[in-house]
């Protein structure tokens, strides 16, 4: 076969190549135009209504609208911590209680509801000044004088603090600071107060049991049940107190207190494990001793009654140990008709409040004494049974020892 078969077969297979792109261009065409006419049908009908509504629209105009600003976003509201108390909202002008303190009291209403005059709380205020001074004025502080009628009112009513803070004027929890903080300053004065030995007794009418340094007694104060040790607490009368041990002098002054054993203590234990009991055997001068009731065993420096009395000596004995502890049990009744909260059913406190509690009740007993503060009796029962009154040059302040919560109040022989 020649070159030039060759050639027209290849120009021959072109243009049927060509013939055939250019049917396959016309069908396509075709298959646009066809779809496009599909297209325009079927979307006729929505360019009539949307003719339509442009006319509406022209023959009918929609009224203006006036703009308004967007109001101001609220901020975020804080999620409330899950425990945590919201504080109250106060007001700008705080309105606060009108408070009321022994300065605007009389003579009468001061010793009915605190058990002291006007002076002896004035004198309390002067040398308490110092620990309840508030150290700044912020916040509308309480005046010493406030705190101090406040504490007084409670001890000497006996019910609870809510009712001691309607007659001062101040709130729960101010009461309860009140007290705390004049119950620690009474404490931390109680050597001032509270001294073993006591001084030599002035002349007067001779003791019955001569060289008798003082009585020996015990006072249960009831608390309610603590969570701790529980039965521990619990005493012979069956409901929950503290044994106390008091010494006081034939006039009635305190002059030592141990306030730390619980109920279920006897009381020759409690006298045994006592700062009093190491120094009565240790440098006690001869012919010295104190007095108990027979709850208490007897010692070489412990007097006790004898049991089962045999003769007229004897007899006589006992009748003359009674007489000489007989200001020791009105030195007891005395404490309880003075301070309404030692009697009562009960104080509603941990035990070692309730011990500074007792403890500042004696010295106020002893304070109340030496100014000659007077006890207002029961109405319809007479004023008896009331201590004398020591001299005023006789233990004054400044003797040596201390009396705490838990310790006893002691200064070695002179």
């Amino acid at each position: 076969m020649s070159h030039a078969v060759l050639l027209l077969r290849r120009h021959r297979h072109r243009e049927q190549k060509r013939d055939s792109d250019e049917e396959q261009d016309r069908e396509r065409e075709q298959g646009c135009d066809r779809d496009r006419e599909q297209h325009r049908e079927r979307d006729e009908p929505h360019e009539r209504s949307r003719d339509q509504c442009r006319a509406h629209q022209d023959r009918h105009p929609a009224p203006t609208r006036i703009s308004l600003p967007a109001p101001p976003a609220a901020p975020p509201s804080p999620i409330p911590r899950r425990g945590r108390r919201r504080r109250r909202p106060y007001p700008a002008q705080r309105i606060y209680r009108v408070r009321c303190s022994f300065l605007e009291l009389s003579d009468e209403q001061a010793l009915r509801r605190c058990r002291l005059d006007r002076a002896a709380i004035a004198a309390l205020c002067r040398e308490l000044g110092a620990d309840l001074q508030s150290l700044t004025g912020r916040s509308h502080a309480l005046p010493v004088a406030v705190k101090v009628t406040s504490a007084l009112a409670f001890l000497a009513s006996g019910s609870f603090q809510t009712a001691s803070r309607l007659s001062t004027g101040i709130s729960q929890s101010a009461m309860s600071n009140c007290l705390a903080q004049f119950l620690a300053a009474l404490q931390r004065r109680a050597g001032r107060y509270i001294a073993f030995p006591p001084p030599p007794a002035p002349p007067g009418d001779p003791a019955a049991l001569p060289g008798v340094l003082g009585l020996v007694g015990a006072m249960h104060v009831a608390l309610r049940a603590p969570a701790d040790n529980e039965p521990l607490f619990r005493n012979a009368a069956n409901f929950h107190s503290i044994n106390m041990q008091v010494v006081c002098d034939r006039q009635g002054h305190i002059t030592n207190v141990v306030a730390k054993f619980p109920g279920s203590c006897a009381n020759a234990t409690v006298l045994e494990n006592s700062a009093l009991a190491r120094l009565m055997e240790g440098s006690r001068p001869e012919g010295v001793w104190l007095l108990g009731d027979g709850s208490y065993p007897l010692k070489p420096w412990l007097l006790t009654p004898i049991a089962g009395p045999r003769g007229a000596a004897e007899l006589r004995y006992n009748a003359l140990h009674s007489r000489t502890l007989a200001p020791l049990r009105r030195t007891l009744a005395l404490l309880r008709r003075r301070f309404r909260c030692l009697a009562g059913g009960g104080l509603q406190y941990s035990p070692p409040k309730v011990c500074q509690i007792f403890l500042a009740c004696c010295i106020l007993h002893n304070i109340a004494l030496r100014r000659r503060v007077p006890l207002e009796p029961p109405e319809g029962l007479p004023a008896r049974g009331r201590p004398a009154a020591r001299p005023a040059g006789a233990g004054g302040e400044g003797q040596g020892g201390a009396a705490g919560q838990g310790g006893d109040g002691l200064s070695r022989w002179g």
